[in-house]
């Protein structure tokens, strides 16, 4: 992915993708960002504001243990070059997980929240952006899992539908689309989607392996 320069810079050091100016002033997307980055930020208090759901983001060191793992991608939005207002973090999935299976086939769009303050600014779309324009996709199956009990619909007023919409329009703009499976997490609400997207050099062997594991059946690669 090309990176842009833009002037002046942040006081946080990361590539800048973009800048975007909205009414609360101009808002910087930096991605991917590196491991040793994170440590003079500071979250911003809307972030994690969820009634039923505690955030995996609690403290800036898991923005850090994803970018030090293997492929982990971080993106960031901020303000002030040093508060994060928004964040999307993508992996291979945990051991355990039946997409595991799949071995570095498999990898996760596994986070993307933007401030209860600073919704509406297309800011989430920049950030997914900023991560999954890059050709290391083709040789992967990215996938997202949409849990309904992780939406913030009291911060948002939307019904449990209206926000899937919204989670679905978020990644169908970047080719993920809706994929059926029986995964229990997935399967135990119907509201909850898995969206994936199979990269363009990904095998018709590889396609096959995850069409059959969406349904629990695992075979060797």
């Amino acid at each position: 992915m090309n990176r842009v320069s833009i002037e002046p810079p942040p006081p946080f050091q990361c590539d800048v993708t973009e800048v975007l100016h909205t009414s609360k002033g101009p808002v910087w997307i930096c991605a991917p960002c590196p491991a040793g980055c994170f440590k003079e930020l500071k979250l911003e208090k809307g972030l994690g504001n969820f009634a039923h759901y505690r955030s995996i983001i609690q403290k800036l060191e898991v923005f850090g243990k994803v970018a030090s793992g293997k492929d982990g991608r971080v993106a960031l939005a901020l303000i002030d070059g040093s508060t994060v207002i928004g964040y999307v973090t993508c992996g291979y999935p945990d051991q355990g997980e039946r997409w595991s299976k799949l071995g570095e086939l498999m990898y996760e769009l596994a986070a993307v929240e933007v401030s209860r303050n600073f919704r509406h600014m297309n800011i989430a779309e920049t950030m997914v952006q900023s991560l999954l324009a890059d050709d290391f996709y083709e040789d992967k199956i990215t996938y997202m899992n949409g849990f309904s009990w992780h939406w913030d619909l009291d911060g948002t007023g939307l019904t449990m539908s209206q926000y899937r919409q919204i989670m679905m329009r978020l990644v169908k703009g970047f080719g993920l689309q809706e994929y059926y499976t029986n995964e229990p997490n997935i399967a135990m609400r119907e509201e909850n989607l898995f969206m994936a997207r199979i990269g363009s050099r990904v095998s018709e062997e590889d396609q096959k392996r995850f069409r059959n594991l969406r349904f629990g059946i695992v075979n060797r690669g």
